[in-house]
This record gives structure tokens, C-alpha cells and sequence, in this order.
């Protein structure tokens, strides 16, 4: 009987560690995600983000105003919107989830070390005005080809409307 039993057990034990392999796995997979997921915030604060989108959002806003001047008089309306929404605090459990899923938390440290030096600092100062002066290339790029684009767009609807 005792035989029997300890043959059992012997048994139950060798096919439950498929088992418990994977919940170790899946552990290992919950602390890593978590370790990568605190870094991304730690870099994230390095990176001075909040203060990105703070100005990210006065742009926004003022590029707002500036399509439509009547918007003037409901300014911090508008600002309070985009911070609402598109604000730090809405999105910095996102931004740092997508952080935290494309690098790993060593990576995500280095990344943290860089940016703490000086020359990482002034790329978070310069990061801004590099994105708006690259925009700004872009959206003047895209101006200088409208007339083409406008008729292209035009031949294209003839096309498809003869069509019919």
C-alpha cells in the first residue's frame, strides 16, 4: 500500500511540473514585465515628459488659435480639452506601457543612464524643437506640393466618377 502510494505521488508529482514550470515561467514573465514597466516611468521622468507634454499641449493649442483666431476667447477651454485627453497624466501609463513593451528593463536602465548625462539632457531640451522644426519641414514640404496634390486628387476623382 505505502508502495502504491509513493509510486502515485511519485507520479502525480512528475506530471504536475509541466505545470508548475510554467507558472514559474509566467512568473518570471510578471516580475520582468513589472521590472521593465517601473523603469519605463523612471525614464520616462528622466526624460522630463510631463514637461514635453505640458508644452506639447500649449502648441497644440496655439496652433488651434492660430487656424481659427475667434478660438482665443475660449483658450483655457481648449487647453484644458488636450490636457484632459492628450494630457501627461492621461497618457503616461500608456506612453511608459510602450516603453516597457519594446525595451527591456536593462535597456530601459541604459536608456535612464544616457539621459542623465549632460549630453542626454540636452537632447530632451532640443527633442521638442527638433520634432516641431521637423514638422514644420514637413508641412511646408506638403504646402509647396498642394497645388500638384489638389490635381491629382482631381484627375483620380474623374477617373472614378466616368467610371460610373
Amino acid at each position: 500500500m505505502l508502495k502504491k502510494t509513493s509510486t502515485s505521488l511519485l507520479l502525480a508529482a512528475i506530471l504536475s511540473l509541466p505545470f508548475s514550470l510554467q507558472a514559474s515561467e509566467a512568473t518570471k514573465a510578471t516580475v520582468s514585465a513589472h521590472a521593465a514597466n517601473s523603469a519605463a516611468y523612471t525614464l520616462l521622468a528622466t526624460m522630463n515628459m510631463k514637461e514635453s507634454y505640458e508644452g506639447m499641449i500649449t502648441r497644440i493649442t496655439q496652433m488651434q488659435i492660430q487656424s481659427n483666431p475667434q478660438l482665443k476667447t475660449i483658450e483655457p477651454t481648449i487647453h484644458a480639452f488636450f490636457t484632459k485627453y492628450m494630457g501627461w497624466e492621461a497618457q503616461r501609463g500608456d506612453i511608459a506601457a510602450l516603453y516597457a513593451k519594446n525595451y527591456t528593463a536593462k535597456e530601459l536602465n541604459e536608456l535612464n543612464k544616457f539621459y542623465q548625462t549632460p549630453l542626454g539632457q540636452k537632447t530632451v531640451q532640443l527633442m521638442p524643437q527638433l520634432a516641431a522644426a521637423g514638422a514644420k519641414i514637413g508641412q511646408s514640404k506638403m504646402m509647396e506640393h498642394m497645388p500638384e496634390m489638389k490635381a491629382i486628387i482631381e484627375a483620380e476623382l474623374k477617373k472614378t466618377n466616368s467610371k460610373k
